[in-house]
């Protein structure tokens, strides 16, 4: 695959432990695509914040999104109870078909985090997800924890 023929595609998934509520994907304009057996709608976003290899202690993403009254609403919900959020980024071949994921296409990250903050303006929407624990040692950052993150205590 040459450099200027490879293209990337990004879908986001919002989520809790037992429904997925938005599948969106920002490659494909103006299409609904397939992809592992679930339908993803295009929504315009874009991502940043993935950019090194090495496994920091408190990992974030941002996501910037049209603030559409479906984004709004969707991204408000998510931070209010607490749902998660998963990235998928792929690469592909870019001058092959162009209608829909390619099953030769190669996953180059996934990201999976809580919804911990919202800003923005009139027209743009940032959203910023934040990793649910810190993946060295004991430690956890300040964040808001509910069973749905965590789990049911057990209880005698």
């Amino acid at each position: 695959m040459t450099a200027e023929n490879r293209a990337q595609s990004q879908f986001l998934r919002i989520f809790n432990e037992s429904s997925t509520f938005y599948r969106w994907q920002n490659y494909y304009i103006g299409q609904t695509v397939t992809l592992s057996s679930a339908s993803w709608a295009y929504h315009p976003f874009e991502s940043n914040g993935l950019v090194s290899g090495t496994t920091g202690g408190d990992s974030s993403l941002s996501i910037k999104v049209p603030a559409t009254s479906l984004a709004v609403t969707a991204f408000q919900t998510a931070i209010d109870s607490n749902y998660l959020c998963e990235i998928q980024f792929f690469q592909f071949y870019s001058a092959l078909s162009q209608t829909s994921p390619q099953a030769s296409q190669i996953t180059i990250g996934t990201y999976v985090g809580e919804v911990v903050g919202l800003g923005g303006s009139f027209a743009e929407l940032e959203v910023q997800l934040g990793s649910s624990l810190s993946p060295v040692g004991a430690q956890v950052p300040p964040r808001k924890y509910t069973g749905s993150l965590v789990g049911a205590p057990i209880r005698l």
